[in-house]
């Protein structure tokens, strides 16, 4: 027996939903490979924690796609237990992308002093035995046109400082073969390095990566559980249309 009108028109915007919900998926992926990767960039700034979030949101973009097969064949066959699998799995998605925007926000809030107390940690590290340190701060200091955590003379309290009297090259506005040499005890020098610390720069690319995660993550899943009720009622008008035949 054929669902009446009302149950054909949820039948068909659970349909169009799931197609939506797939590309919803494209987003989440995205979202989470790009700020994954500028994470990787800070790796030694930050802890796994703020690794961790992306990587999860990565993952329940490639399971949307599994949950999203289980929506539009259970819509189309009219197929009660794919509808119900789909309605269980859309939920339990939506639980894991509410942890990771809540856990997003949360790690917001502790991102200042983290993150202040690595770079400083970090700077004593700067060598290259130590290569992950020593490129992470190279390409911040260069990228970001700064010099240091707080300002330049973070520096000098660094073994690489004692040992060049000065910062590193990437702290040169012009990238010259010693321009960041004899910087401390020639003031001279002073003009041709950036002054200004990496930390507030970085701090405000970081907290902006973490709020777009959360947002992108909690705003998608609000948006699932529409997707839950029209399963829910298709499911529903299944079950009553089997129990009468």
């Amino acid at each position: 027996m054929a669902l009446d009108t009302g149950m054909k028109c949820v039948k068909y915007l659970l349909f169009i939903f799931n197609l939506l919900f797939v590309i919803s998926g494209f987003a989440v992926i995205i979202v989470g490979a790009v700020i994954e990767a500028h994470y990787r960039s800070y790796l030694d700034f930050i802890s796994s924690s703020y690794i961790s979030a992306p990587s999860v949101l990565i993952a329940v973009g490639v399971l949307i796609f599994v949950v999203g097969f289980f929506g539009c064949c259970g819509a189309i066959k009219e197929n009660r237990c794919m509808i119900v699998t789909f309605a269980v799995l859309l939920c339990m998605i939506f639980v894991v992308q509410l942890g990771v925007g809540v856990a997003s926000y949360i790690l917001r809030s502790d991102v200042e002093d983290f993150l202040h107390a690595n770079m400083l940690k970090s700077m004593h590290n700067y060598n290259q035995s130590r290569p992950g340190v020593f490129k992470t701060w190279n390409v911040i200091q260069h990228e970001h046109a700064c010099c240091g955590t707080d300002n330049y003379r973070d520096w000098e309290a660094t073994s690489f400082g004692e040992s060049v009297d000065g910062v590193p090259e990437a702290c040169c506005k012009e990238n010259t073969p010693d321009c960041g040499v004899d910087v401390f005890s020639k003031p001279e020098k002073l003009a041709m390095i950036n002054q200004g610390g990496c930390f507030d720069k970085l701090k405000g690319d970081v907290e902006e990566n973490i709020t777009i995660l959360g947002s992108v993550a909690i705003g998608i899943g609000f948006v699932q559980l529409i997707g839950v009720v029209f399963a829910c009622f298709l499911a529903k008008a299944l079950k009553q249309q089997y129990e009468t035949v």
